[in-house]
């Protein structure tokens, strides 16, 4: 039921997109592997997709994304919520990762904290540079249903992510972007009384956990746009790193 209030809560927020024209908008790409929050939460060849209806300021956006692996060993469907407006952003997601070995029982419909697979995410975030021609970004995003609630699973642990990017250098045909992320919980377990829980979803310990370097090649086909980005993420509170490479096969 908290859950059901909090998305009829977020959706009265985009109840302008109803009010005005409506544009729809379809994205696809292809890339090595799914790195999200400091984890690769899929490897191998990756498709996703994104569908989403907008009004024709593209400030209110409501939309489908999914990615599934070839081999089928990741496979997610999410539902999202935006509002942006100025370099403000505000987006609410319904993550549904229901990959193999993913905890919870892996049925869509089922809500209950203990037993679902979903999360819901709320971030927000504020690029400088719609405003003042400062290409930094800030963002801030936190979980607050679903199945963050660690291998104990007796309370929910809010798991937070934070993260400032930056673009190096932009030119025609190439962009450099770096930034730095880390990971926390707002209600960690006590350590006491739950040794070796994890701090929060992303990670052992609260810390460092995603310092990402990318360039993208700014690849035109005819008139279409099809960038091509390496990019290196390096998660020091696991210890790990991981390379993805990801093109974009439409966007319109």
């Amino acid at each position: 039921m908290k859950r059901i209030k909090l998305l009829a809560l977020a959706a009265l927020a985009f109840l302008p997109l109803g009010m005005q024209a409506q544009k729809l908008h379809e994205s696809a790409a292809l890339e090595t592997s799914h790195l999200w929050r400091g984890l690769e939460v899929g490897n191998g060849l990756i498709l996703n997709n994104d569908v989403s209806l907008s009004d024709n300021n593209n400030h209110f956006k409501i939309g489908l994304w999914g990615g599934m692996a070839v081999d089928g060993d990741y496979k997610e469907a999410d539902v999202y919520m935006n509002y942006n407006n100025s370099g403000f952003n505000l987006a609410v997601w319904d993550l549904w990762n229901f990959s193999p070995g993913i905890p919870g029982n892996g049925k869509y419909f089922t809500w209950d904290a203990r037993k679902t697979s979903h999360l819901l995410d709320a971030a927000i975030s504020y690029d400088f540079g719609a405003t003042c021609n400062f290409p930094l970004t800030l963002s801030w995003a936190t979980l607050l249903v679903g199945r963050d609630r660690g291998a104990a699973n007796e309370q929910n642990i809010y798991s937070t992510f934070v993260q400032a990017s930056y673009r190096l250098y932009d030119s025609k045909d190439w962009a450099v972007d770096a930034s730095v992320g880390g990971v926390f919980a707002l209600n960690p377990y006590d350590k006491d009384k739950y040794p070796g829980e994890a701090n929060n979803l992303y990670g052992k310990s609260a810390g460092v956990n995603d310092v990402r370097l990318g360039a993208t090649y700014k690849l035109k086909v005819g008139k279409y746009n099809m960038p091509v980005t390496g990019q290196m993420m390096w998660n020091p509170e696991a210890s790990k790193a991981y390379f993805r490479a990801t093109i974009t096969l439409l966007d319109l």
